[in-house]
């Protein structure tokens, strides 16, 4: 995928699980396509602590987990791990947190709309990307916004 990929998007490297060999090898794959600009990591706090120790340029991107209290905490977490990004998960999020998310440098992902009218609602909230499994519909609304 990064060799295929390489330079033409942004990739998100979901990491669930690795020891420091692992994520030395995954930097080294990174690497060898060049696409440090094009990826970020997204992880729970110890991978991205490990991810930061290993290749603090690469962006990392908190993520919500699976949990409630996370996903309410996100911004927090997200500033305290210096990441660049915050995925935050629908239903699980306000206005507050965009706010304070970009006054901290940090964009905000929303996991996941597929409906126009809740990606515009996204949108006028200040969010910067939408993850979807619609792509053409919401590129569409997106489009709208620029």
């Amino acid at each position: 995928i990064l060799k295929k990929f390489a330079c033409h998007t942004v990739m998100n490297i979901h990491i669930k699980a690795c020891d420091m060999d692992v994520m030395k090898k995954i930097v080294a794959l990174i690497d060898k396509y060049d696409c440090r600009k094009y990826v970020y990591f997204m992880a729970d706090d110890a991978i991205q602590l490990m991810a930061k120790e290993v290749a603090p340029d690469i962006c990392r991107c908190a993520s919500g987990g699976g949990k409630d209290d996370l996903r309410w905490k996100i911004v927090d977490r997200a500033i305290a791990l210096g990441c660049k990004k915050a995925q935050l998960v629908k239903g699980y999020f306000n206005q507050e947190m965009i706010d304070k998310a970009h006054a901290n440098g940090i964009r905000c992902n929303v996991f996941w709309s597929d409906d126009p009218d809740e990606t515009r609602r996204y949108l006028e909230m200040g969010i910067d990307t939408i993850l979807t499994n619609d792509y053409q519909t919401i590129a569409e609304v997106v489009k709208e916004y620029k």
